[in-house]
């Protein structure tokens, strides 16, 4: 194909594409209460189960500015819109890279994208149900300190000599939503392990042997990461992070197996070809 025609076509797909995240985006703000009670749900859990160690005040959320408010929403239904035009836009991406393409790599192409997806939205979920509301219990833990009196050996000391203060928590929406949308991008990377080791195994790089070998480190590791990537000391949020990507891992040792048997088939037939 001609340069020309590969940039008309890659207008085309690029137009197409943002047809279908300001179609999207703009659903999304329709119903953009819905969908930020729905995101906020983990910090009301959280607040509602530290209620008595916070306050007695019931879960609540402030805006800093006169525009925060509205450019949450917009921040917000944008990504959804991003996220439920996905299909959209992996298929037009698809369609532009496709015909350079050889038919195998076709196939294998339209799997790791299928396969991405998947894996990026179950880490997301996984992010939501597990790591969310007990992060947020144990950020709000530290409003119940008592500021100004600290107790040594029995004895009350007052080492600001003033009186003891509260601190309480007083969440911005734009605060809240920047650390909840990361952490759940965060986690869908993360569960793109299977495929990056994947990608790995088919250019040789790694085999499904030197995973093996490599696994009881693999498990270290991903102790700690679950330790780090879990805020606080719940320790079934990091069992259940270290044990999924424990799963992950290994479901990459078989993954690799099974295309480094078939990278293997295939330079054995082209041996066989060269010989003939």
């Amino acid at each position: 194909m001609p340069f020309l025609e590969h940039l008309q076509e890659l207008r085309t797909t690029l137009r197409n594409s943002a047809i279908a995240i300001i179609i999207t985006t703009g659903v999304a703000f329709v119903f953009k209460a819905e969908l930020w009670t729905l995101l906020a749900r983990p910090l009301v859990d959280a607040w509602i189960a530290a209620q008595t160690a916070v306050s007695a005040r019931r879960p609540e959320m402030i805006t800093t500015g006169p525009t925060e408010h509205f450019m949450v929403y917009m921040k917000l239904s944008l990504v959804v819109g991003i996220l439920v035009a996905s299909p959209v836009i992996f298929r037009e991406l698809w369609r532009f890279i496709s015909p350079g393409l050889y038919p195998r790599e076709r196939r294998w192409g339209l799997f790791f994208v299928i396969s991405s997806v998947v894996l990026f939205v179950g880490g997301a979920a996984f992010a939501y149900k597990f790591v969310l509301e007990p992060a947020y219990k144990f950020f709000l833990s530290y409003a119940a300190d008592n500021m100004g009196m600290f107790h040594v050996p029995g004895t009350a000391v007052d080492v600001k000599l003033s009186q003891p203060f509260d601190i309480r928590p007083m969440i911005s929406m734009d605060s809240y939503f920047d650390l909840t949308v990361t952490l759940i991008l965060v986690f869908g990377l993360v569960f793109e392990l299977p495929l990056v080791l994947s990608i790995l195994a088919m250019l040789g790089i790694v085999s499904a042997k030197m995973l093996w070998k490599f696994n009881r480190y693999a498990i270290l590791i991903f102790a700690i990461l679950g330790a780090i990537l879990t805020p606080g000391d719940v320790v079934v949020g990091q069992l259940a992070m270290a044990g999924a990507l424990t799963v992950l891992y290994n479901l990459s040792i078989v993954v690799a197996l099974i295309v480094g048997k078939k990278r293997r088939e295939a330079e054995a037939a082209a041996d066989a070809d060269l010989d003939a």
